[in-house]
């Protein structure tokens, strides 16, 4: 009778002659309770996939209403996180703070079967879920099922849940909506009838960020009461939705941009189908160089003008050759593009299609990176000209554009003499912040540590770098004041880095890192590592060893880690578990899956170690990495100064300590591995997605790249 009730005020609502101008149900958004859902019980679909919610509401939890105490009952924050980590599974995260009742820290997840019946319409949508899931303490808790059918304008939702104060028996409810921007909601939830209204904006301004909020009603519990959420949504990739360019891989021409300079040659015609690479017939000369004599000056001159332009186009380390008699060897190397090596190499594949002379019919790219060669992408000229050119064929041309580690390929080219280099080593200036947060803990709420990590980055010589880090605190929280709790997690403003690497290349995907100096603040010593991409880079392995003595204590630091990671590149996903002995000196092991959206990584990972003194130790959390900096830095002079290519944001809990369930902080940190800015994923790899599989299913960020930057490049 309750959910009849509250479908009677919901077709009471609907009769108020409200505007019907939207053909679907509203996106999913979260509920009250942080998994999408009505008010506080779920529907069967989940989180956008790639997408970001956070929500804040003021909802008092049923659980505590019979408390006696009635002064406690006033206060309660909800502080709610969502992911839509794959199209068909979320997951959530859950602060609640109720002063003198309980402080709560969870996370949950659901899957659904949305992906499965998404091409079929009037198909019914099936999920399940637990909600409050580990942890030490379990107070809002619930397990369900719930089934979900759109019919016109409506979502009709039922289930049953079980293990839970709000949801246990059968409950229900209807999202009906009335405009684009609003849905009017009606549920039973088997404690409470409530109806509520929810509203979403358009993504404001030039950004990708809308805007949500949510009133609510219980109508059998002081119905005059409203409950009420606001929060906002954004993708994870940073893109708009709406009211952005078109898709540069969609089918069909794109729009011509402004003509090329004169000295330009005209558009080569597109072609429909990307042919094959030609087989190089023609031997080498002597002692398997293309002697000087060969080159025609025609040829000479085009491959200045192509050093030219790439230099002009902000690349270092430049150098254009020939191979044989119809190959172009390209060399590169980017610090400008800092969000994806990708931007970088589109731009380079752009200005040598073309500028490149037509007697070459094959084109050789080769990737450097701190001037070690790392990588070498060929493609046809033609098809590159056809692909990257202003109203070309959109179509990616995979079969025609080729990947490896080995730059041997390029053997036997003759190199157009480069020009001088800059007298200063390439140097760069890193500003960035610094973010430590401790949530939901036994001593407080939200506690935090902000500082201010300036970094230089200075690459010497070939595979050489010096690095130096400065780690200054600028605000922090209560208990990081001194004697209390965190204090000895605030650090005086230090240099807690300075140390040297070089870079290695010992063999096609093979690459080794050795590093001395100042590991961590008083802490001396080396951190080597040694990184192995076969073949397509889908797979990779790295073993890492480290050795320091604290100067202070004499204690002596030991690290030896090795790790397996296998990437899934249609779905940008990669699988890592690392094992061996970590910087804290435990023993044990951990697994990350992690997921890039654009250049956005979102990681899910788990620790499993066991201290010195013989404790064990479980802790799970989740990461988000992504650029503090604009895609195109300026790179002005010997200093270049910008953000982080790679800042991240981590919170993890504690799931046991010593067998006992818990929540609170462990005293020191554990499960630590090393990998410092001049790393090899990062400082070669591209955040570790450089290889065919990757590149495979991005080659249209090259054309789009190439198309959102040739008109600057050319003026």
């Amino acid at each position: 009778m309750k959910f009849i009730s509250a479908l009677s005020l919901l077709a009471l609502l609907l009769n108020s002659g409200v505007c019907l101008a939207a053909e679907t149900v509203q996106e999913p958004l979260l509920s009250f309770q942080g998994f999408t859902g009505i008010l506080n019980t779920p529907n069967a679909q989940v989180s956008r996939e790639g997408s970001l919610q956070l929500l804040y509401s003021n909802q008092r939890e049923n659980i505590w209403r019979n408390d006696p105490r009635k002064d406690r009952q006033k206060i309660q924050d909800n502080y709610l996180l969502s992911v839509g980590l794959f199209s068909f599974l979320e997951l959530s995260g859950r602060l609640t703070e109720a002063p003198g009742r309980g402080r709560d820290l969870s996370a949950s997840f659901k899957v659904s079967s949305a992906a499965l019946t998404a091409g079929h319409a009037n198909w019914p949508v099936l999920a399940a879920g637990i909600q409050d899931m580990g942890g030490g303490a379990n107070k809002l808790q619930s397990r369900y099922a719930v089934l979900s059918e759109e019919i016109w304008h409506f979502r009709v939702s039922a289930g049953y849940g079980s293990h839970s104060e709000r949801m246990e028996g059968g409950f229900g409810g209807v999202e009906f909506r009335a405009h684009d921007w609003v849905t009017l909601l009606g549920e039973y939830d088997t404690r409470d009838t409530s109806a509520g209204i929810r509203l979403l904006t358009p993504e404001l301004w030039c950004t990708p960020v809308r805007l949500t909020a949510t009133l609510k009603s219980t109508l059998n519990h002081n119905p005059g009461t409203i409950d009420v959420a606001f929060g906002l949504t954004v993708p994870l990739d940073l893109r708009k939705r709406s009211g952005r360019a078109p898709d540069m891989s969609a089918a069909g021409p794109v729009s011509a941009a402004p003509p090329l300079p004169a000295h330009q040659p005209p558009p080569a015609v597109p072609v429909t189908a990307a042919p094959e690479a030609p087989q190089e017939t023609a031997p080498p000369a002597a002692a398997g160089v293309v002697a000087t004599n060969l080159v025609s000056p025609e040829t000479l001159e085009n491959l200045a003008t192509l050093q030219k332009k790439l230099l002009a186009a902000g690349f270092i380390n430049v150098r254009a050759g020939q191979r044989h008699t119809s190959e172009l060897v390209v060399e590169y190397e980017n610090t400008i593009f800092n969000h994806n090596e990708l931007d970088a190499l589109g731009v380079v594949a752009g200005i040598v299609s073309e500028t490149a002379a037509e007697r070459f019919e094959t084109v050789h790219i080769v990737i450097r990176r701190k001037g070690l060669r790392v990588a070498v992408v060929s493609a046809p000229r033609a098809v590159l000209r056809a692909y990257l050119q202003p109203g070309g064929d959109p179509r990616p041309p995979r079969d025609s554009v080729s990947f490896t580690y080995d730059s041997a390929i390029t053997r036997d080219t003759y190199y157009y003499p480069s020009e001088g280099g800059f007298p200063f080593p390439n140097t760069s200036l890193i500003l960035s912040p610094g973010l430590q947060t401790y949530v939901g803990t036994e001593v407080g709420v939200f506690d935090y540590l902000l500082s201010f990590r300036p970094e230089i980055i200075s690459n010497l010589w070939k595979g050489g770098v010096a690095q130096l880090r400065w780690d200054i605190p600028l605000a922090w929280s209560g208990n990081f004041d001194d004697g209390q709790v965190y204090r000895d997690r605030r650090s005086d403003p230090r240099l807690d880095r300075a140390m040297f690497f070089q870079g290695v290349n010992l063999a096609p995907g093979l690459l080794a890192n050795l590093g001395a100096g100042q590991l961590f603040h008083n802490n001396y010593g080396t951190l080597n590592e040694v990184a192995w991409s076969p073949a397509e880079g889908t797979h990779r392995l790295r073993a890492v060893q480290a050795w320091s003595r604290d100067q202070a204590t004499r204690r002596r630091m030991e690290v030896y880690l090795g790790s397996y990671r296998y990437l899934y590149a249609p779905l940008d996903l990669s699988l890592e578990v690392t094992g061996g002995k970590y910087w804290g000196q435990d023993r044990g092991f951990s697994l990350e899956m992690k997921r890039f959206f654009g250049d956005t990584a979102f990681s899910v990972y788990y620790k499993n170690t066991t201290t010195e003194a013989g404790k064990h130790w479980q802790a799970a959390g989740i990461q988000f990495v992504l650029p503090l900096t604009p895609r195109k830095d300026l790179k002005i002079g010997p200093l270049q100064v910008r953000g982080a290519d790679e800042w991240g944001y981590a919170q993890e809990t504690t799931l046991a300590i010593g067998g006992q369930k818990t929540n609170d902080v462990i005293s020191q940190s554990l499960a630590i591995n090393p990998q410092p800015t001049p790393a090899l994923y990062r400082s070669y790899y591209n955040r570790d997605r450089l290889g065919a599989a990757y590149l495979e299913e991005h080659l249209d960020r090259l054309r789009e790249a190439w198309l959102k930057y040739r008109t600057k490049i050319y003026h």
